[in-house]
């Protein structure tokens, strides 16, 4: 498929970041890449890029960081298998798209600052709206500005295809008006409950979650 407008990233949360690391390899040929580890959060975890200024961010729990369970990102803590939780988007005026949001009832919660040290070290610091803040289905995305950080999408080396990404919700005109106010065009399928699914494919073959 072709790169959905202002994609950033998806994100699939897992309670076993080191056996879906592997699963993801074993099913592409890919290896993902090591990220980094969120503190705050009690996270880490491994990238891999479609290209085309997105990428796919494997995100689990650091077992060496203890933190709240109620600070876990993408409710990590209630994670029982790989998931699709969310996904990021980047307008180019992420501040505007808040208004416009804002004008349709859709509230995704400040830009607020956010960092993480790679593997080497690197202090990367970036702009984003809190993750599930609108809404805990994920198909309502959250919002990043890198300002001058560089994407991952761009330094990551480990690549793979981004064969499809779908969203279904029982009201797909409501997603999309919300979509065209946010800036971006996920297609939206008709579902009775909202859900987000993913097919990468790398050398070695396909790796789909829902």
């Amino acid at each position: 498929m072709s790169t959905p407008l202002n994609l950033d990233h998806v994100v699939v949360a897992t309670n076993n970041l080191a056996a879906t690391v592997r699963d993801f390899e074993e099913a592409t040929g890919v290896a993902p890449q090591a990220g980094g580890v969120h503190p705050q959060f009690g996270t880490r975890n491994y990238l891999v890029t479609f290209g085309g200024g997105a990428y796919l961010e494997l995100i689990g729990l650091d077992p060496d960081i203890a933190v709240p369970g109620e600070t876990r990102m993408f409710n990590l803590h209630r994670v029982i298998t790989p998931v699709v939780a969310t996904f990021a988007i980047h307008p180019s005026d992420p501040d505007d798209a808040l208004r416009r949001a804002a004008d349709l009832g859709l509230d995704l919660g400040p830009l607020a600052g956010g960092q993480r040290r790679d593997t080497e070290g690197n202090l990367l610091e970036w702009r984003l709206t809190r993750p599930l803040f609108a809404e805990e289905s994920g198909v309502i995305p959250f919002l990043i500005d890198w300002g001058s950080t560089p994407t991952p999408a761009e330094t990551v080396r480990a690549a793979a295809a981004l064969d499809d990404f779908l969203v279904a919700h029982p009201d797909p005109d409501w997603v999309r008006q919300r979509y065209a106010a946010l800036g971006t065009d996920l297609p939206v399928a008709r579902a009775d409950q909202p859900s987000l699914s993913l097919t990468v494919s790398g050398p070695g073959g396909a790796w789909t979650v829902s």
